[in-house]
Formats: structure tokens, sequence, C-alpha cells
């Protein structure tokens, strides 16, 4: 750090009014009873400080924060055979109950307005807090085993602290299924004494800011001058929190535990103690100590709402640009940084050498890598040498004893991004920020135990047979219609895929959901197995202990999803999550949608969405046996529902917005196909008629004019009203009093879609058509030809032919000349006809035109 910075940096962090905070507290961090060491999680600089600390001081008790229960893990954390990344899953599931009633009030989700709340499942938490070579928690624990020091856990339990956060706060999350990490630096991050630190040292961000003052140099600094540098930067953080915000979101609480544990340890009386905990944390702590401040009530869970595992993790998941807010950024650059720290000892100025040429390596495969994927900002050697000269400058220039991150990608911008860094910078951007994430998965101890769930897995696949230790791809058919084993096998499969377990890939067969490919009678699935399989796996089982338990959690919360959407309801959307739970053999929550359904029904605004969740219905009532359905004995209930509903907006469907009215045809369509083809008098006829009566009595200057001809030609090919009826319809769009020549044009689309044979049996249409046409002039004509071509669209060359035969006796026989040619395509067609139209205006503006 330069001078001026230096000078900067102590201004902030020790401005006068809390000269006496910081004052009193360094003092109190260290003595010779204990010792507390503050950290930033995932920070090589915090990571060495304690290492050396433990090493030299031999506490005689390591305690580290994170859930009590974690104590569990530490002889796996500590392991040699444990590689990292990895981390400790944990999940709580709130199965008594807790977070909806407390004090016999209910403090959880709303019922929906009007009806009864389905049981969506107990609220599912879960929560990561995952470990790297650096992270300073790991690091104390490994060296404290080196010295045979106690060690353990000291926070609150992962189900206590989400109790306490939201029963405090008296509210629930919005989503009932929360995974979030247990390493947060929220509170650092978003310190308003932090964003002013940043503005007055000139830096970019948090992370930046934090490099610049602590990953800088890190040996620098003797130990005891570190914690108290960040100690001060803690404590100054923590002064723009008040007390009822850390009460409300749980800090306090959490502390007060801490608090607890280092108390019972510190009775114990038998040498120094050690607690290492997020900076924020400690610089409260003493105080606490002082108070003697009892732990809060532990609570009782019982045994399958609670859970702690450790799991691989990878570099990438780390990385806090891919979202994990609380990681330090390009783990896979500090671990360079970390491990040749490990190795190099003491001498600074070695290390300062070793650190320069990480730097220069990593350009240089970034370069490398621009070449391989063959990116537009091809990196060349001499770009690569200008990258690391200016990283170099750039970092003696900001006080860096080597080039920190920030330098390096300073760099790469100023020589690798030759463009607009918006434009042509951003994927060579992130092609950087994967490298200096990198990708390494970690390993376990051999006996590690494994979640509930993948131990699910390894049954369902013995059960099956299916071989789970073989990356080659094996295919199954499943006979859906006659093969209950293969039944299950695909209900496993469809489970897994919801899960996002990449382990089997559906290849063909019949999709029931979007009612595709029914003619098919097999499925067929490819599996082959990879390390991600047991990884999503372990991130599945947040939605429960099984593959089944899970899917149903899942399917729950796409239920509640579709109640989030808004208060417009989809039948169609709710149909399908009924389909898809029986396609999954989730029949305890196909059951409970049956009422949602229902209630989607009722209040659904929109035709199409009625009528398409009614042939949804009507697919699953066919489907019942590969399905396994046969249970739900509401379907036909529910297709009844449904048809009346349709029938009832029908009344309005001639006012449906423009963009809608192809949706309104084609529900007018399946809904008279439904009508038809019923088996016994399932719908209602007079409902349906009904409903295309009131289309065709809706007045023209409200009317979509397509969804009149589409109703009419309906009633008229199904007998229920007569030739006058359906001319005098037809022939009053075409009349005086409508002059929009787009209503004539919609009036013979609708009606040609339903009832094409009017053309050629009912001559007064198609003579008033006729006579429209002639009325108007080319440039009408031309505007409207789009419009006439989809009117006539759905029509085969036999019905063009007929059209055309009784046009030709419109006009005494004449011939209409070919009425198909294939040596021009579309686009010819109407370039040729704007072009004679441009002609025809220039020759009338010069006077050519009679």
């Amino acid at each position: 750090m330069t001078s001026s910075n230096q000078a900067k940096a102590t201004a902030v962090e020790t401005p006068p009014e809390a000269e006496a905070v910081v004052a009193s507290l360094l003092p109190r961090l260290r003595s010779d009873r204990i010792t507390y060491f503050p950290i930033r999680h995932h920070s090589p600089a915090c990571a060495y400080h304690i290492r050396r600390f433990i090493l030299e001081q031999r506490p005689v008790a390591v305690l580290v924060e994170g859930p009590m229960s974690f104590t569990s893990r530490i002889e796996l954390l500590t392991d040699a055979r444990c590689v990292c990344p990895v981390a400790l899953f944990t999940n709580f599931i709130d199965k008594k109950g807790r977070l909806i009633h407390s004090n016999d009030q209910e403090i959880g989700v709303e019922a929906w307005p009007g009806h009864v709340l389905p049981d969506m499942g107990p609220a599912r938490f879960a929560a990561y807090y995952p470990f790297c070579d650096y992270s300073p928690e790991l690091v104390a624990l490994r060296a404290g085993r080196v010295v045979g020091a106690r060690l353990r856990f000291i926070d609150l339990e992962y189900g206590e602290t989400i109790l306490t956060q939201f029963l405090l706060r008296k509210e629930l999350p919005k989503d009932l299924v929360l995974i979030e990490s247990l390493t947060q630096d929220s509170h650092l991050r978003h310190s308003r004494y932090i964003k002013e630190l940043a503005a007055q040292l000139g830096l970019r961000d948090f992370d930046e800011v934090w490099d610049h003052l602590f990953e800088a140099g890190w040996k620098s600094l003797n130990t005891d001058a570190f914690i108290d540098r960040l100690a001060t930067y803690c404590a100054m953080a923590r002064l723009g929190y008040n007390e009822e915000e850390l009460r409300l979101d749980g800090t306090l609480a959490r502390e007060q535990c801490m608090a607890g544990c280092i108390l019972d340890e510190l009775e114990k009386g038998d040498g120094p103690i050690l607690v290492v905990t997020g900076g924020f944390h400690t610089v409260a702590l003493p105080d606490l100590i002082a108070s003697q401040p009892k732990r809060p009530q532990p609570v009782d869970f019982a045994d399958d709402e609670v859970g702690v595992w450790l799991m691989r993790y990878s570099f990438d998941k780390l990385d806090s640009h891919s979202g994990y807010q609380s990681g330090m950024p390009s783990p896979a650059f500090y671990d360079r940084l970390w491990q040749l720290a490990t190795e190099t000892g003491d001498d600074a100025d070695e290390l300062c050498r070793q650190f320069e040429r990480v730097a220069a390596e990593v350009l240089i495969e970034i370069a490398a890598e621009t070449r391989k994927l063959n990116l537009p900002s091809l990196i060349t050697t001499p770009d690569a040498i200008a990258a690391a000269s200016m990283t170099q400058q750039l970092a003696a220039m900001r006080g860096h004893p080597w080039p920190m991150r920030e330098d390096i990608l300073d760099g790469v911008r100023s020589c690798f991004v030759k463009g607009e860094l918006t434009v042509e910078g951003q994927l060579l951007l992130r092609l950087v920020r994967d490298v200096l994430a990198g990708n390494r998965v970690g390993k376990l101890p051999e006996g590690s135990d494994l979640p509930p769930i993948v131990a699910d897995f390894h049954r369902e696949a013995r059960r099956f047979r299916i071989p789970i230790d073989r990356v080659e791809k094996k295919e199954y058919a499943l006979e859906l219609y006659r093969n209950a084993t293969h039944r299950a096998l695909s209900r496993f499969f469809h489970r897994l895929s919801l899960l996002g377990a990449p382990f089997g890939r559906f290849v063909d067969g019949p999709d029931f959901v979007t009612g595709t490919r029914l003619e098919l009678m097999q499925e067929r699935w490819e599996t082959a197995w990879t390390p991600m399989v047991e990884s999503s796996l372990i991130e599945a089982s947040i939605y429960g202990t099984t593959i089944e338990e899970a899917a149903a959690s899942r399917l729950k919360e796409a239920i509640e999803s579709l109640e989030d959407e808004g208060a417009g309801r989809s039948t169609a959307s709710a149909v399908k999550l009924l389909i898809r739970a029986c396609r999954l053999g989730l029949h305890g929550q196909a059951k409970l949608l049956v009422p949602l359904v229902d209630i989607h029904i009722v209040e659904d605004p929109q035709l199409a969405s009625v009528v398409q969740g009614l042939s949804q219905l009507e697919l699953l009532h066919e489907a019942r046996d590969p399905l396994e359905a046969s249970y739900l004995t509401a379907l036909p209930d529910l297709m009844a529902a449904a048809y009346q509903r349709a029938c009832r907006l029908l009344y309005d469907a001639a006012r449906c917005p423009e963009d809608s009215v192809d949706d309104v045809i084609r529900s007018l369509q399946m809904l008279r196909e439904f009508v038809a083809n019923a088996e016994e008098e399932v719908f209602d006829r007079e409902l349906y008629d009904r409903g295309l009566a009131a289309i065709v009595a809706t007045p023209p200057h409200e009317a979509r004019s397509a969804v009149v001809g589409a109703a009419a030609g309906i009633l008229y090919g199904e007998g229920r009203i007569g030739d006058e009826e359906i001319i005098g319809v037809v022939c009053g769009y075409f009349g005086g009093a409508i002059d929009d020549p787009r209503k004539v044009t919609g009036i013979i689309r609708g009606l040609l879609a339903t009832a094409c044979e009017v053309a050629w049996q009912l001559t007064e249409i198609m003579q008033a058509l006729d006579e429209q046409f002639q009325s108007w002039d080319e440039k009408t004509f031309l505007e409207l030809l789009p419009e006439l071509r989809l009117a006539f669209a759905s029509l085969t060359p036999r019905d063009v032919a007929r059209i055309a035969e009784k046009i030709s006796d419109l006009h005494q026989g004449e011939s209409l000349g070919d009425l198909v040619h294939v040596e021009l395509d579309e686009g010819d067609v109407q370039f040729g006809l704007k072009l004679n139209e441009r002609v025809q205006d220039v020759l009338k503006s010069d006077g050519f035109t009679s």
C-alpha cells in the first residue's frame, strides 16, 4: 500500500467519533485465556495468519463459527483424504409446523382468498458451508488437529437460525423452499462505512477494498497487527447497524449461542482457547462474554427434521460471480496463491516473485483459451506480454507487492479487449472469469455417509437393476401400456429429470403433458452415470430424503409458483400440473391438485386456456392406464365444469383482443369436436349453441368479424341455422353499414375455417363477396391481400377449384387462368404487386393514366 493510500485508509478506518469504540475493543481481543480472531470467509490472508498463530501458540481448544452439529463432521473434514473444495450441507424441514403456528396465531402464508389452502407440505430450508484449502475455518481445524486442540463449531443450529429469523419477524420467506449459504458476509458487503471507504480510496467494490487492505502483502503484517486492522475494519462496519436490525435477522441470537459455547470452554480452565468467527461477530463477542449471556433455548428437533452431510463441491460454485455472494471471487486464482504460500515459507521476496509468475501464467492461459475457442478477440503472444507488463505496473502504482485480481483484470481490459468493452469485451471477460474461477471438484474420504436421497437412489437403481457405475450409455424401451414395472421405471426416470439429476435422458415416446406423440406405445430412455448425478441429488435433498419425496416437494413448489403468477387463473397450466403429477406417479399430489384445477376453471378468464384444459382433461381420462390415474374419480366432473365455463366465456368471445382471434377460433372448433365425439350426453349441446348464437349477435362494431364468421359457420354446419340466416349474417358485414374492409376479410376467414362448404353451396355469399372485391380500388385490395390469403389458406386444392368454378359462373364462364403458378413463390408475387403499384403511381403523377 502506498503511503498516501495508507493515510487515507487510516483516516477512514478510525474517525474521531469511533476511536473510543476501537480503543476499547482491541485490547480485549487477546489475553492469556482467549484470543478472538476475526476472519472473512475464504480469505487466504486470514488463513495464513490463523495457521501461523495456532502452530506458534498451540491453543488447547479451537472454536469455529458454524452450526454446532457440524462438530460431528470435523474428523472427515480434517482427514488427509478429504480433497477440497467440499461443503457441509445441512437442512431443516419444519415438519412440526412451527413457522405456520406460533402462540396459537397463524403467521404464515395466507390462504387463497375465498378458498381453502391445500396442504403444500412443510417449509424446507437448506444451506451450504463450503470449504476450500484456504478457508480460514478449515485451516484452523486442520492446524488445531496438528497441535492436538479440542475442535468444535459453536453457532446456532441452522434450523434454530431459521426459526429465530422468521418468528421474530412474524413472516415466512416468499418461497417455502430456500437454499442459502452459511458463510455470508452480507453485513460487511452492504456496510455504508465500507462503501464510503471504497469511494475515498478510489476503489470499485467490496472485493477490491478487501484485496487492497488485507490480501495485498499478507506477510508484511505480523499477526497481532493483522487482527487489529481487521477488527477495526469490522467494528467500523458494525456501527452502521442498529441493535433492532441485528435482532430481527438473528445475528444477536447467534452471537449469544457462540458466547455460551465460549463460556463452556473457558470454565474448563485448562489453557488458552482460540475463537475463529466472521469479523462482524468477533467485535461483539468480548462484550457478550463479559455479560455472561445464556445460550438461547435449544429447539427440540425430530430426527427427520434436520441433517448434516459432507459433500463434494466445485470451484465454479464457490466463485462469488456465479451467485455465491459469500465467497471470494476467482477461487482457482486464490488457490494458486495459497498453495505457493504454503510451499514458499517466510521468504517474502521469493513469494512476490512466485506470485508475479502466477499472474503471468494466468494471462498466458487466457490467451491460449481464446485461440483454442477461436474467439473473435484472438490474443497473441505480444498481447500477453503487454498485459503482463501492464499488470505489474498497475500493482506497483497501487502499492501492491504482487499483482492482485483486479490488477490482472485491468491488464486484460487494457491489452486483450480489442473493441468496445461492452460488446467485444463481454465474451472475453466471461472466459477470464472462468479461468480465474476454475472447475475443480473435491473428493470425500472413503466411508463418508451418503445423504439419504443418494442412498435411496442407489436402492432404487438396484431394484430396477440399473447399473450406476458405468459411464457407457444404456438404452431402455419401456412398455407403458402393458408392463407395470416399466411404468414404475418410467416414473423413476421422470422424477430424476424433475430434480435435475443428469442420469436418464428422455429420447422418445408419448408426452402426455403436452399431448404430443400419443400414438407411440413405448418410452425410450438413455442412461449414463456421471459424478454430477450425485451432487445434483445432494442439492435436491432440500426437497426430501427420497427421490419420491423430493419430486413431490418440487411439484408442490410448482403449484405455489402457479398461485404466485397473479390473480389471472390458467386452467391449462393447472391441468398440466395434474397430468405431470400422474406422470411422476405422485398420486397424493394429484389428488391435491383436483381442487386447484376446479378453482382455476371457475376463475379462468381466457377461453383458450379453459378449452385447452378441457382437452388435457379428456386426454388424462383416456390415458388412465399408462398414467395409472383411475383413482381420479373427479375427472368427469372437472371436464363438465370446464365445458360449462368455456360455454359461458363464449358470450364475450367476439370481443377478444386481435392477437387472440386465432386461439378463439381454434377453441370454437375444439368445443365442436368435444360435443360431437362425446360417447354420452356429457356436454349439454344447448349451452354451446347459445354461446355461439351470442357471438353471432354481437354488434358488428364491437365484434371481431373472424370470430363471428367461425361461430356462424359452426351453427350452419350443424344445422342450427339455415341458408337465409347464414347469408344474412355474412352479407350484413358486406353491407354499407360496415365500411371497414377488414371486417369483410375477417368474416370470410372465420366462415371458411369452420364451414368452407358455404363457398360453393351458397351462391349469394360468393356473389356478395365478388361485388365487394370489385368495389375496392387496387390499393385497398393490395393492403388486404395478406389477410385474404390467410382467409383462404385452410382450403384444400379441391375446395379452391370449386370456388373458382362458382366465381367463373358469376362472370359468364370467363376463364380465370392458371390458379397455381409453381414458377413463382410468395415473395415474387408480393414483389411484383408492389412494383406494379409503384409504376402505376409514377404514371399517374406524370399524367399518363386516364
